[in-house]
């Protein structure tokens, strides 16, 4: 079984570190592959350095305008990369209308900090993904990992979209096992927010972090090849590898 990490950050502007202390709790954890965004540079360099390791994704956001457009859409042409990362922005900016025009072009998966504030509400989100139905659409954290309601709304968004994919670091455990329940497991996937030298560092040794968001998939009892496709499986299929 391949476990692929949905949802990882790799930054050098301050300070963080080389990309190898991300990759090293990836190996404690068992963790094959990662989805990794954040400084565009740094992860292009991180990514070609450690290509069956890191899948990169572009960085945009939407209060930089135009500027990051043509950009995107550069590295989406000639690099090929496969995806495109909103954080903590208003998923209803003028801008990400454009960008979302870009990310249906080229079939990019287009992922998108979920919680709680009208910013990057599930239902905002939503709205947007509905108003793009070819372009495959993921709710990070699946709402935030800070209210329960809000995981459960995410699954209730994914089902009235079915672009719409739910990624699963800080969820409740619960929450995770209804959204395989009503979505299916190939609509679910793994993520743990880990970084280079990020909030892994916390924790006493690396990968312990990332067996944390690791064991609330793997303490629901979900079968087997359900596990599997949420662990890796659905990332899988979205990337096409």
């Amino acid at each position: 079984m391949v476990i692929i990490d949905a949802h990882c950050h790799l930054s050098d502007h301050t300070g963080n570190g080389p990309a190898s202390q991300l990759l090293e709790g990836m190996n404690v954890a068992g963790i094959d592959m990662a989805i990794v965004f954040g400084d565009n540079e740094f992860v292009s360099t991180s990514s070609e350095e450690h290509p069956d390791r890191f899948i990169p994704f572009y960085y945009f956001n939407p209060r930089n305008e135009d500027a990051q457009l043509e950009e995107l859409e550069t590295y989406a042409r000639d690099r090929g990369w496969k995806g495109v990362k909103v954080g903590h922005e208003f998923a209803g900016a003028r801008f990400m209308y454009k960008m979302m025009e870009i990310a249906e072009k080229y079939e990019l998966i287009y992922v998108h900090h979920s919680g709680g504030g009208n910013q990057h509400h599930p239902f905002i989100i939503g709205d947007l993904a509905n108003s793009f139905p070819k372009v495959r659409t993921v709710l990070l954290h699946m709402g935030g990992g800070m209210s329960l309601d809000l995981e459960l709304a995410s699954t209730k968004v994914a089902e009235k979209n079915p672009n719409v994919y739910l990624e699963t670091c800080y969820a409740h455990p619960f929450a995770i096992k209804q959204a395989v329940e009503r979505l299916g497991a190939d609509r679910v996937m793994f993520g743990s927010d880990a970084s280079n030298n990020g909030y892994g560092s916390y924790y006493e040794k690396p990968g312990n972090y990332q067996n944390i968001h690791l064991d609330a998939v793997r303490l629901i009892g979900l079968p087997k090849d359900q596990e599997e496709m949420v662990l890796g499986g659905t990332a899988a299929g979205l990337l096409g590898i």
